[in-house]
């Protein structure tokens, strides 16, 4: 049911106080009212007005496949979110609380239908996820059909921007990382860039904008190959690739020769197979988001030595400066021991936006929240800082933090190198990165 302007505001002190005593959630400056006729859309049979007993949230994750890592790490935000909601709620005395459903979907699309159809059983409306495009792609038509709201933490293919959809995305599309690859490259010195990229919907999506920013820059971009995203062994890939790189090399020099690489975690193998070629080692080479912290990269020594050796930058997106930032940074550090990704970020805030929704429309119909959806989004500070939705329901906007491979005592870690400011499309460095003598 629509809220009254006191209750809004009554809940806007409540939301103040609990936030203030019990250091749990999301910080709300106002309490949006939701748009006028109330929620609505689609259903034949609205459901009952109020809430009770357990809302269920279904997390589809990767936690075998290419993005192993982030699901790892959106799995544990997730688990923190869901506990301190329903602290919150239990302080307030509400009669409802979440359960997250988590699934593996390997990032696999069939799979991931197939376990969004089984939660959709089960009577779960609501998603975070799934990670990858394809998988959002695959799944986009039957959420739309059965009235499911969705919200990925990490699918970034601009060819998903579409207004009025139940697909959110509470990340910046590659129309955003396209530019910051280009201008991480460009800053490097490379003014030729050899793309090989991996052939799905977010491998291509990404390789044509990184191509569109860098040549409007004044580079020049090569193609390598598109590989299959079930590929394990890249020996011909490599091959070919050695080939293109050492043939500019010998034209231009290696210091303006560079390598794109978009992939998932099969980047280690095929940094296994580049490193038999003194050529690709020469040359510096640019990641995405879709290899940013990935630990299989820094796991295997020789595959980190190459990263390190190529000075491979990865872009993924900054999020933003909050308490919340940090309760997400210690709980996934203390769980998995290592600090997580922007995406994890995103899954908590997902979760707490569903919930705050839910709260504000006083119903657990998905179609009514998604219609303050955007109104929560803007209103709160998350643990990805603070956004906003765009038009097509995606992050609208953020800088792009630059992920490097880099030797500690006795192993390899992942460090911040710099950061691509959207703004003025320019890259700043950290001050270790400029003293490192390379």
């Amino acid at each position: 049911m629509s809220m009254s302007g006191s209750k809004a505001y009554i809940l806007a002190v409540i939301l103040l106080i609990v936030g203030l005593l019990l250091g749990y959630g999301i910080g709300m400056m106002t309490a949006p009212q939701p748009p006028a006729g109330g929620g609505g859309g689609g259903g034949t049979t609205p459901p009952p007005t109020g809430v009770s007993g357990t809302v269920k949230i279904g997390l589809l994750v990767d936690l075998s496949g290419g993005l192993a890592t982030y699901g790892e790490n959106s799995k544990v935000a997730a688990e923190l979110a869901e506990k301190q909601v329903n602290d919150w709620l239990a302080a307030r005395g509400e009669d409802w609380n979440i359960q997250v459903i988590v699934e593996d979907t390997g990032t696999d699309p069939a799979t991931a239908l197939a376990k969004l159809q089984s939660l959709h059983g089960q009577g779960v409306r609501f998603i975070v996820g799934p990670m990858s495009s394809a998988e959002v792609s695959e799944l986009k038509s039957y959420v739309d059909a059965n009235n499911i709201l969705l919200i990925s933490m990490s699918s970034t293919s601009p060819a998903l921007a579409i207004p009025d959809d139940n697909v959110f995305r509470f990340c910046p599309t590659d129309v955003i990382q396209g530019p910051a690859a280009a201008a991480t490259a460009w800053a490097q010195g490379i003014r030729h860039l050899v793309i090989i990229w991996r052939g799905d919907t977010w491998g291509d999506g990404l390789k044509e904008s990184v191509a569109e920013a860098f040549q409007k820059l004044g580079g020049q971009v090569h193609e390598a190959s598109r590989y299959s995203p079930d590929a394990t062994e890249f020996s011909a890939e490599v091959a070919d690739l050695a080939s293109i790189v050492e043939n500019l090399v010998n034209q231009y020099g290696a210091d303006q020769v560079g390598v794109q690489l978009i992939a998932f975690k099969e980047a280690a193998s095929l940094f296994q197979a580049a490193a038999g070629y003194d050529v690709l080692r020469q040359v510096k080479w640019i990641g995405s988001d879709g290899t940013a912290q990935l630990s299989q990269l820094i796991e295997n020594p020789e595959v980190a030595q190459f990263a390190v050796d190529t000075e491979f930058l990865n872009p993924i997106f900054a999020p933003g400066a909050s308490p919340f930032h940090d309760q997400v940074l210690q709980y996934v550090k203390n769980k998995l021991g290592r600090e997580p990704d922007a995406y994890a970020y995103a899954t908590y805030d997902a979760i707490w936006a569903i919930a705050m929704g839910i709260e504000w429309v006083d119903s657990s119909d998905p179609m009514k929240v998604k219609q303050v959806l955007p109104d929560v989004v803007a209103r709160m500070v998350g643990g990805s800082g603070i956004f906003q939705l765009n038009e097509d329901g995606d992050r609208a906007f953020s800088d792009y933090d630059l992920y490097v491979v880099w030797p500690t005592d006795g192993g390899y870690e992942w460090r911040k190198a710099g950061v691509y400011r959207a703004v003025t499309g320019t890259v700043e460095w950290e001050d270790w990165w400029l003293a490192r003598g390379g």
